[in-house]
């Protein structure tokens, strides 16, 4: 059985490549830092759930009680993130911890006045993780901020404090909360008749609220499993060595990824400014432990590759032993390859054989000095002075990549003669 969650499935529609380097190779992130806005999402969703808490007992606090209850909270959290030592970050420049301080307290002071005296609601749960079966192989995971009961309607309600109000984005929540229907009618069908779906964009004021039938369901569950279906098979593949099967996303969320030091695409993201970005530690361990995995795979398809070439060998030489041919062509369905015969001379007495050479007048037209061999007597024994007869000596690190043929792929096959 497989597991899923609607945040993860939209890391894979935002960026394919992200969801890979998360979900399947595991690559860390860093660790979570606290931020004006990851702040203000906690202290509201947490006020919010100590007052529905309360209601829940038919203790409704006071206007003032409730924004008490908030500042006590805001309070234990500075204090927590002093003694800490950690520091809240802010990625506006234009904005000030005061600023952010102000828009909670507007927050709930609004949702205060617009929903008092919450009558007429029966709290059945909040801030609650759900699990539930989105089809017999995936089981699924949620968040329900809050699930009330209204006569015979039951409302999923979820808070959002985007200060920039969601336009295609909305769709995607109510996509989510629809789909948590599976999870209430698993746990409460026989309480209720209808069900809703309740969005409050607390920054606007504004709430959505749909109504959730069993067609619409029925349309966002086929349209998550074609998704998940599509994962699966991706991960298969790519469990095959097709490393391009999740491939990056270009997109703006590109400067907010964790993942910019390792993704191929991230250099030729335009974002404003030039800015050289360097590998982390953490990547550098990511890239090292793909790097031999890659490695140990092109070992064992080189053996692969060799036994092949083993196999043309044999089928070349056996087609016809006496041709003097050297060169052959090899069809299949949609390349050729070329196989090339030549001839490998070892030498078993070399004193003789450097001789011979020198006695037809040839030595100095095939004396060959081994690069390898120059590198081992000057470069390292440092026996002989360089700077009589060597112009310089530069650190190499070099990286080849050959290209070939689209169309045919050559290699040599080679039959050995001794001379004794």
């Amino acid at each position: 059985m497989v597991r899923y969650s609607v945040s993860q499935i939209q890391v894979y529609l935002q960026c394919p490549l992200k969801y890979r380097y998360r979900y399947i190779d595991k690559i860390p992130t860093p660790e979570f830092v606290e931020t004006t806005d990851t702040l203000l999402w906690t202290l509201v969703h947490e006020s919010l759930q100590k007052l529905y808490n309360n209601v829940n007992i038919f203790k409704v606090p006071t206007k003032e009680q409730f924004i008490s209850d908030y500042y006590n909270l805001r309070a234990k959290k500075e204090k927590e993130t002093a003694e800490n030592g950690w520091e809240i970050l802010n990625h506006y420049a234009d904005l000030s911890i005061d600023d952010f301080k102000r828009r909670w307290e507007v927050y709930l002071s609004r949702y205060y006045d617009k929903h008092s005296p919450f009558k007429d609601l029966q709290v059945i749960s909040t801030e609650m993780q759900i699990s539930f079966q989105l089809a017999e192989w995936i089981n699924f995971l949620g968040f329900i901020d809050r699930l009330d009961k209204v006569w015979d309607t039951f409302v999923i309600n979820d808070y959002k404090t985007n200060k920039t109000l969601p336009t295609e984005e909305k769709e995607q929540y109510i996509e989510q909360l629809t789909l948590y229907w599976l999870w209430i009618q698993q746990k409460y069908a026989k309480y209720f008749k209808n069900l809703k779906a309740k969005l409050y964009f607390l920054h606007f004021d504004i709430e959505d609220e749909r109504e959730i039938t069993q067609v619409k369901l029925d349309e966002i569950k086929n349209k998550y499993l074609n998704i998940i279906r599509e994962i699966e098979q991706n991960k298969v593949q790519y469990a095959m060595w097709s490393k391009k099967i999740f491939e990056a996303n270009q997109s703006s969320l590109c400067a907010w990824c964790d993942y910019q030091s390792i993704c191929p695409l991230f250099s030729a993201i335009n974002l404003d400014d030039e800015v050289e970005w360097e590998l982390s530690d953490k990547s550098i361990i990511a890239l090292v432990d793909e790097f031999v995995e890659i490695s140990d795979r092109i070992s064992e398809l080189e053996k692969q590759k060799d036994s092949l070439k083993l196999l043309f060998q044999k089928y070349v030489i056996n087609k016809d032993p006496n041709d003097e041919k050297s060169d052959y062509i090899l069809s299949g369905t949609n390349h050729d390859v070329k196989v090339t015969k030549s001839i490998k001379m070892n030498v078993v007495d070399k004193d003789k054989f450097l001789q011979k050479i020198k006695d037809l007048w040839l030595f100095e037209e095939y004396a060959d000095i081994s690069r390898q061999n120059v590198n081992n007597l000057f470069l390292k024994s440092w026996k002989v002075r360089l700077n009589d007869f060597v112009w310089a000596v530069e650190q190499d690190i070099a990286f080849s990549v050959r290209k070939q043929s689209k169309n045919q792929r050559t290699f040599s096959v080679t039959t050995n003669t001794w001379n004794k």
